[in-house]
């Protein structure tokens, strides 16, 4: 359980950000007029991207600008007449996951609600309209919890397996696209190649030259010590799980995947494209944002207390060609 925190902003009241990582807040307030919640990706007035206001004698709504103490641009505003008392506190819900939208406890049909495109909105500023009159809030903060470090374990570690007609003891689910999907390599051009190994019809499918190849002779990995770490461009995690290398140099290439119409699709990651290709749809499609899978401790560069350090790949690819 979180902390209370309660408060009144007003012309003495200094700026104060809080973190809410889940994008949702429950709150009290009692107020004489104009309250404002900022949203933002970061802990300062600059970076506020939405302005939530609720006035007591006029409309409830979204505007969006640096300030609210400058003109600004009303997004959306509903006629919410009394919203708010002097004599007693009213509780209210925000979320902005990936629609901003404010409604009174009790209900579950929002006073407004807009669709927003930005999803790093972690941080919440409350404040009074140009500090002419006070509101006092609460609301239960967050609590504190600390990203638990990885430990070593006995066993699991990663080893490709030759495909014979049954799916291996200790393949590793890579991904879901109507089934669960494993991770195999096959070699195609002059390349070994990590693609998707589909169950349902026993073959791997490779991305290459811009189109999905069907491979019927292949390795699938197996093991457990690993995970799977967010990355973009030509920026490789330590650790990282090699999956192959292409026809050129030849140069390392890794086990990738990434989202695609709400399906996770393994592929491959050559740094020197910067994105992760997967085989989806009879083509060959490539995301520059994705998941790339490491062995965290399989790296003499990991330390405890950095949980995967990234290098860019001019450091990375002398070590591991």
């Amino acid at each position: 359980m979180g902390e209370v925190v309660e408060f009144v902003t007003s012309n003495k009241y200094g700026r104060r950000f809080y973190k809410f990582s889940n994008s949702s807040i429950t709150f009290s307030l009692k107020g004489s007029g104009y309250a404002v919640i900022g949203l933002s990706n970061l802990p300062e007035v600059k970076h506020i991207k939405q302005w939530v206001y609720i006035n007591r004698h006029g409309n409830t709504g979204v505007t969006q600008y640096q300030s609210v103490h400058s003109e600004h641009e009303v997004l959306i505003a509903v006629e919410t007449p009394n919203i708010i008392s002097e004599d007693r506190s009213q509780k209210f819900w925000l979320t902005w996951y990936d629609k901003l939208e404010l409604g009174k406890s009790g209900s579950t049909e929002p006073i407004f609600s807009r669709e927003i495109g930005t999803n790093n909105l972690k941080y919440v500023s409350f404040i009074s309209h140009r500090n002419t009159n006070s509101v006092e809030w609460r609301f239960v903060s967050p609590p504190l919890i600390e990203r638990p470090g990885l430990k070593p374990i006995e066993g699991g570690k990663m080893y490709w397996v030759k495909y014979d007609g049954l799916l291996p003891y200790g393949a590793l689910i890579g991904g879901y696209e109507n089934e669960f999907l494993y991770i195999m390599r096959a070699p195609h051009e002059g390349s070994l190649t990590p693609g998707k190994f589909v169950p349902s019809i026993k073959c791997g499918f490779v991305s290459w030259g811009g189109y999905m190849h069907l491979k019927n002779e292949f390795e699938i990995l197996c093991g457990y010590d690993c995970t799977w770490v967010t990355t973009r461009g030509n920026v490789i995690p330590c650790g990282a799980v090699p999956g192959g290398y292409t026809e050129y140099g030849p140069e390392t290439m890794y086990v990738g995947r990434c989202q695609r119409d709400k399906h996770t699709i393994p592929g491959k990651v050559a740094p020197s494209y910067s994105v992760c290709f997967f085989p989806y749809n009879d083509e060959e499609a490539y995301e520059a944002v994705y998941e790339i899978l490491v062995a965290p401790y399989s790296s003499p560069r990991y330390t405890p207390t950095k949980i995967v350090p990234n290098v860019r790949v001019g450091e990375y690819i002398g070590e591991h060609v």
